[in-house]
C-alpha cells in the first residue's frame, strides 16, 4: 500500500528515534520538490532567514540570477565593470537585498536559506518509491518508506545499498530500518541545488 505524504509526515515524526536518521534539531514537512510530494528533514540558516526577513528579500528563482550570485564571492565588493553583459541582466533581476550596489561595486548578501538533511519518499512499492529518490541524489540524502510486506527483499536491500538509499519498512507504528542511508556528501555547489534549497525554503516560508 502506497503511503501519502501527509501520512509520511506523521510515520517519520512518530515512529523515528530522534537523531537517528536527522539530526535532533531537524525539523519535518511535506513539501514538492522536483516533481514529487516528500517529506523533508531540514534546518533552517536563521541568520540568513532573518536578514531576508528584516530586508523583505522575495525568494530567489530565477537560474540566471542564482548563477551571478554563486559568481559573487559572499561579502565581497566586486567592481561592476567587472561583470559580463549576461551577470548585468541578471542583476536587474535580483530581489531586493540579494546584493548591496554601493560606488561602482557589488556586494552579496544573500546565502542558502535552508539546509535539506534528508527526504523521505513513499511509493506504491520500492521500485517506484526508489526512483522518485534518485531525482534527489545531488541534493540531499535519501530514504523510502514501504507500507507492510516488502516484495522481494533481496533485491530490494541490494538496490538501496548500491544507491545508498534508506529503506524503512512501516509496520503499523514502528519502522524498521531495513537499510540505512548513506551519508550525504556535496561534491560541488550547483545552480541546481541552490535553486533546490529555494524552492524548498519558499514552500516553509
Amino acid at each position: 500500500m502506497a503511503i501519502a505524504a501527509r501520512e509520511s509526515l506523521g510515520v517519520v515524526a512518530g515512529a523515528l528515534a530522534p537523531g537517528d536518521l536527522v539530526p535532533r534539531e531537524a525539523s519535518l514537512a511535506v513539501v514538492e520538490a522536483l516533481g514529487a510530494n516528500v517529506v523533508a528533514a531540514y534546518r533552517f540558516e536563521a541568520r540568513e532567514r532573518e536578514r531576508r526577513a528584516a530586508a523583505g528579500m522575495k525568494p530567489l528563482t530565477r537560474p540566471d540570477a542564482l548563477n551571478l550570485l554563486m559568481a559573487l564571492p559572499l561579502g565581497e565588493p566586486v567592481p561592476a565593470g567587472s561583470l559580463s553583459d549576461r551577470e548585468r541582466r541578471a542583476l536587474k533581476c535580483l530581489p531586493k537585498g540579494a546584493v548591496v550596489r554601493r560606488d561602482g561595486l557589488i556586494t552579496r548578501l544573500a546565502t542558502q536559506p535552508v539546509h535539506v538533511d534528508m527526504v523521505f519518499v513513499s511509493g506504491r512499492g520500492w521500485e517506484s518509491a526508489m526512483e522518485q529518490a534518485e531525482r534527489f541524489t545531488p541534493f540531499t540524502a535519501r530514504s523510502v518508506l514501504i507500507d507492510g510486506v516488502l516484495r522481494r527483499k533481496e533485491e530490494a536491500v541490494m538496490r538501496a545499498a548500491f544507491y545508498g538509499i534508506g529503506l524503512l519498512r512501516v509496520q503499523g507504528a514502528t519502522v524498521e530500518v531495513v537499510v540505512p542511508p548513506s551519508p550525504f556528501v556535496r561534491k560541488r555547489h550547483t545552480v541546481a541545488n541552490w535553486k533546490f534549497l529555494e524552492d524548498v525554503h519558499r514552500q516553509l516560508s
